[in-house]
């Protein structure tokens, strides 16, 4: 039997507990630090399921969302299921974005073409002055990160994996077997997948092979029960996510800072405000029902995520640094582990 342990109960490690847990004979310990999952990016993340007009990373991208239209037959997956709206008022950006339309029909993706004239009569939120055209991508979709994260938990746990909150591992002791040192206990393991976002190069005992660095992003919720049922609205870099319930997320800020530890900028918070309200009118005079931040973890000098096998211990698996993918590529990272060990111990 092989005796397996993930650090992180973020969406990236409640994915890779739950595809685990689908192997046989395996005895898989997931340790969090803090008393309930999904406290860190993932808590803070929108849940964008983004990935059909993506260029960089894209195979993965591509593949992780075909993975999650299978998963969506197996679990509950909460969120907006409507697809994605993608708005260019960029005459070189729209133009770039058409041309990759007919390979991606190719390889079986739903794209839609809008003039400005047509998003008016279909979508008269949005502001299409100055638009140059919109794609719409009903295969794409978003996702509610913290309870995606606990139907993921829900079910690896009824599948036997053992979840410890409140059980920061305190150092890794690389060998055979890998020890875990927690406050009060040690546990043992044959292999270790880290997926602890930012707290992933903390663990005394590992080098970790890469630099990760916290980007700042913050977003804000309304009521505005006349987008309910509506698509996502993407452009300009901003995402405006209705959900059934009749309230919207708006986000999201991208704060690069020196600090290990940023805190928020306010006047950030209030420009993403006003190009949310030019991009959808129908946002003006909302009241902000809560505002929230978090840190994503991005890889220094390198493309996230960060997949890799540990150098000095073949036994330990990275699977961090998604920076501001967790969510999309979450599936594809437990596709990843898994496959991996089980090359691994054939």
């Amino acid at each position: 039997m092989n005796r397996i342990a993930i650090i992180g109960a973020g969406v990236v490690g409640a994915a890779i507990a739950w595809e685990l847990s689908t192997v046989p004979d395996w005895e898989i310990h997931l340790f969090e630090a803090q008393s309930s999952p999904a406290q860190g990016a993932t808590g803070a993340a929108l849940g964008l399921l983004m990935a059909v007009l993506s260029e960089r990373g894209a195979q993965k991208r591509l593949a992780s969302l075909q993975r999650y239209q299978q998963i969506q037959t197996q679990i509950p997956i909460p969120g907006n299921s409507q697809g994605i709206l993608h708005l260019y008022y960029d005459s070189q950006d729209w133009q770039k974005n058409l041309a990759k339309i007919p390979r991606r029909q190719a390889q079986g993706w739903v794209l839609e073409i809008f003039t400005p004239e047509q998003v008016k009569m279909r979508f008269p939120e949005v502001n299409y002055k100055n638009l140059c055209g919109a794609i719409f991508a009903p295969q794409e979709r978003q996702v509610q990160p913290v309870k995606l994260t606990q139907n993921w938990l829900n079910i690896a746990q009824q599948r036997g994996v053992q979840i410890h909150y409140n059980s920061p591992v305190i150092e890794v002791i690389p060998g055979a077997p890998i020890r875990l040192k927690l406050p009060n206990w040690e546990q043992e393991c044959d292999w270790l997948i880290i997926s602890a976002g930012l707290g992933a190069t903390q663990i005394a005992g590992l080098t970790a092979p890469f630099e990760l660095a916290p980007v700042l992003g913050q977003a804000v919720a309304i009521d505005c029960p006349e987008l309910a049922h509506s698509p996502i609205f993407y452009g300009n870099d901003i995402a405006i996510v209705p959900q059934d319930s009749g309230v919207v997320w708006v986000g999201a800020t991208v704060e690069f800072s020196p600090s290990k530890q940023p805190l928020p900028d306010p006047k950030l918070l209030e420009q993403l405000w006003q190009n949310a309200t030019n991009l959808c009118p129908l946002l003006r005079g909302k009241s902000w029902q809560r505002q929230w931040y978090g840190l994503r973890p991005r890889p220094v000098g390198q493309t996230a995520p960060i997949l890799q096998i540990d150098p000095g211990c073949q036994r330990i698996l990275w699977a961090t640094g998604h920076y501001r993918n967790g969510v999309l590529l979450a599936p594809f990272t437990a596709d990843w582990v898994r496959q991996t060990l089980q090359t691994a111990t054939v």
